[in-house]
């Protein structure tokens, strides 16, 4: 049954910005760049915290992605770091502060869930149609992804909650956990045991791999009636999941390839907590879990085609690749805050964050076999659902397993595609 989602407090209106782009009103980025200094005027702690009242920020925001396309992007975004964080070219990060970047984030998510919840087309195959108009927003918001990581990690965090993924993970972190404050001696304990292990190690370390990215406190603890509260209260059902798994599935497919190493990250790491461990809601599950591995795979067999924009270097100058951004997917850690940046960092000419990228054909030989132990894992649950099976009570119905094949097939196609270039 579909559910409508309530709407959530201006939300974006589908295709407004273009109406007032043909009636003559100028988008030229000499008038964006003094709103988006004022917005770090007024917020506080000299501009890394949050504001008094977002109410001004929402407006901003929300502004620009009524207007923002391919073209007008360059203009519009906030692409120098001193537009987003006054401090941007002295503290050596040069990204946006952690509450700028989960505000901007959420908005971004409440405007392109509208626009899935209108298409239902859209929401079952992730691709460039006329009537898909996601992608098209996507490339227009692909040079601030590929220039600021915390903005794609703060991205990662809202899909965190939206997925509700703190629940599949719990009971492993619980035990690691439960393992970090163990108080007898660890030289008595059996050698198989985590209690074994230094404390700083389990929280510091094996922690980050196991749990989803965070959000600062001050915008996931805000206002019941801003975007934040909205945006997790309207879509917190199966059918606004669904919705939530396709918006992923998009980024996924379009985003930039400068945020490609993060976001597979977190793809993986959507797919293995939707896939393992036993809960009663194995279909929501599945699909949750099909539908991003087949992303993955169709991302790594085609990779978008950038405009020279995006595909400029982040210091942007002309020329080069884009900086890839931390590790490669399988091998990085996604959890903390939005606020950490993990990896190699340097600072270029303009004050942005850059980071050495691995080599291609490593990169992606890490990805494809991680792909390749993912189908496997969807695989075993569906054989697990089986009729006749242990689990044969809990059977899926033939949309979900039909969507789950697809995605194991699609895998299959892709290893096969590219795996023998890569040997």
């Amino acid at each position: 049954m579909s559910v409508v989602a309530p709407p959530v407090a201006g939300t974006w209106r589908i295709g407004h910005g273009r109406r007032r782009g043909r009636s003559g009103i100028a988008d030229d980025g000499r008038h964006w760049a003094p709103k988006w200094r004022r917005l770090m005027s007024l917020a506080g702690a000299g501009g890394s915290g949050p504001p008094g009242s977002f109410d001004e920020f929402d407006r901003t925001v929300r502004g620009m992605l009524n207007r923002i396309s391919a073209e007008n992007a360059c203009r519009l975004l906030p692409l120098d770091p001193s537009l987003r964080s006054i401090s941007a070219a002295q503290d050596g990060c040069g990204d946006s502060p952690p509450w700028w970047a989960a505000r901007f984030a959420a908005l971004m998510l409440a405007s392109y869930l509208q626009v899935i919840h209108t298409n239902r087309c859209a929401r079952g195959l992730a691709m460039r149609s006329a009537d898909n108009v996601l992608p098209a927003y996507l490339d227009a918001v692909a040079p601030l992804l590929a220039r600021s990581p915390r903005l794609v990690d703060a991205l990662a965090a809202w899909f965190a909650r939206l997925l509700r993924l703190q629940d599949l993970c719990w009971p492993t972190a619980r035990l690691v956990l439960l393992a970090a404050g163990e108080q007898r001696d660890r030289s008595t304990l059996p050698p198989h045991s985590l209690g074994r292990l230094p404390a700083e190690l389990l929280r510091g370390r094996v922690l980050r791999f196991l749990v989803p990215p965070g959000l600062p406190a001050s915008i996931s603890e805000g206002p019941l009636d801003g975007p934040p509260a909205g945006l997790c209260t309207c879509w917190d059902s199966e059918d606004g999941r669904r919705d939530a798994a396709a918006v992923l599935a998009h980024i996924l497919l379009f985003a930039p390839a400068a945020s490609w190493p993060r976001l597979s990250a977190f793809a993986f790491y959507v797919i293995e907590a939707a896939l393992s461990g036993d809960s009663v809601q194995q279909e929501g599950r599945i699909y949750l879990g099909a539908s991003v591995l087949v992303a993955v795979a169709q991302r790594l067999e085609s990779p978008p085609v950038e405009s020279s924009i995006t595909a400029a270097r982040v210091d942007g100058e002309g020329g080069g690749s884009s900086s890839s951004i931390g590790e490669t997917g399988a091998g990085r850690s996604i959890g903390g805050t939005v606020g950490s940046c993990s990896g190699p960092a340097a600072t270029n000419s303009m004050g942005a964050a850059t980071f050495k990228p691995p080599s291609r054909s490593r990169a992606q030989r890490t990805d494809l076999g991680a792909l390749g132990r993912m189908a496997n894992l969807l695989e075993d649950r569906l054989s697990e659902l089986k009729p006749g099976s242990c689990n044969g009570d809990a059977e899926i119905n033939g949309f979900v397993r039909s969507r789950a094949q697809a995605a194991i097939e699609r895998v299959q196609r892709a290893r096969e595609k590219l795996c023998p270039s890569l040997e």
